[in-house]
């Protein structure tokens, strides 16, 4: 019986540090909308700095992985789908919006463009990784 899966591509080691390096704005965007959920529902300032804390890690991590991708692009010419980089970059954009609505005082720091951008930027990240998953079986 004919195996009709493609067969996954070879990681390099520049693709393989970039993974890596993205998993991290992935997890910290996420949990921001948890913890600005969690400001909203008992306005505890420790949840408003942990947001501030993830977004900030997020972007820097998020910035390196865009630069190991930029490198790959440049010196292995891995080409990855245009829609999935123009997605990738409205995430840190709204990741970025989102981190200078955060350093507000208190209660206008989250509710409610905090919290809406943080749910803006998870969608996103959801439209990013279908696009980059779309584009996984070209050649």
């Amino acid at each position: 019986m004919a195996n009709t899966y493609p067969l996954p591509r070879p990681v390099g080691f520049l693709h393989g540090l970039y993974l890596a390096l993205l998993a991290f704005p992935v997890v910290c965007f996420s949990l921001t909308v948890i913890t600005d959920s969690a400001y909203w529902r008992t306005s505890n300032l420790l949840w408003l700095h942990f947001s501030e804390w993830l977004l900030l890690a997020g972007l820097v991590f998020g910035a390196l992985a865009l630069l190991v991708m930029l490198i790959d692009w440049l010196f292995v010419r891995a080409r990855p789908p245009w829609m999935a980089i123009l997605c990738g970059i409205v995430v840190m954009l709204l990741a970025t919006i989102n981190s200078f609505v955060h350093t507000s005082d208190g209660w206008t720091a989250v509710v409610p463009w905090g919290l809406a951008f943080s749910v803006l930027t998870f969608v996103a990240m959801l439209v990013t990784a279908w696009f980059a998953h779309e584009g996984d079986h070209y050649e």
